[in-house]
C-alpha cells in the first residue's frame, strides 16, 4: 500500500489557507503556518495529554505531526490562569517571530481566534467543548468565535 503523502499535503494546505484568509491575509500561508503552530502548541500545554490526542485525531495528518512536533508530555502543564498568560503561551511557541506575527494582545486573541474558527471546520463540537472545559474562562471564551 502506497501513503499517499500529497493528499496530506493538501489537506494540510487546505486548513492554512482556511486560516490565512481568517486572518485577512489569503496569500500569506507562512503567517497563517506560525499562527498556527503557536496556537497548536499553546492548547498542548494548556490541556491535558489525554484531551490532546482526542484534538489531533481530528486533525489532517500533518498538522498532527506539527502538534507532537518537539512535544514532551512528561513536562507539567502550564496551566495559564489569564487570558494574557495564555497568549503569552502562545507567544513563546513561536519565538523569534511573536511580535511580528501576533503584535498586541487584541490581535494575539483576534489570530487564536481564526485558528479557533478553522478548527470547528475539522474537530467535533464536542471535542470542543471538552477543550474549552480545560481551560479557565477567560482562555475557553476565546472559543466563542
Amino acid at each position: 500500500m502506497a501513503i499517499n503523502t500529497s493528499k496530506y499535503v493538501e489537506d494540510a494546505n487546505i486548513f492554512l489557507r482556511q486560516v490565512a484568509q481568517e486572518l485577512g491575509e489569503p496569500n500569506n500561508i507562512n503567517h497563517a503556518g506560525r499562527v498556527t503552530v503557536g496556537v497548536l502548541h499553546a492548547l498542548r500545554v494548556n490541556i491535558s495529554v489525554e484531551e490532546s490526542m482526542h484534538l489531533i485525531s481530528q486533525l489532517p495528518m500533518i498538522l498532527k505531526g506539527v502538534y507532537v512536533d518537539g512535544w514532551n508530555i512528561s513536562l507539567p502543564l502550564s496551566h495559564s490562569n489569564s487570558l494574557e498568560e495564555f497568549l503569552d503561551d502562545v507567544r513563546m511557541q513561536i519565538l523569534p517571530t511573536s511580535e511580528r506575527d501576533f503584535g498586541d494582545n487584541q490581535q494575539a486573541r483576534e489570530n487564536v481566534r481564526a485558528v479557533l474558527r478553522v478548527m470547528k471546520n475539522y474537530v467535533s463540537e464536542g471535542e470542543m467543548r471538552h477543550i474549552k472545559q480545560q481551560l479557565p474562562e477567560p482562555i475557553a471564551a476565546l472559543f466563542e468565535v
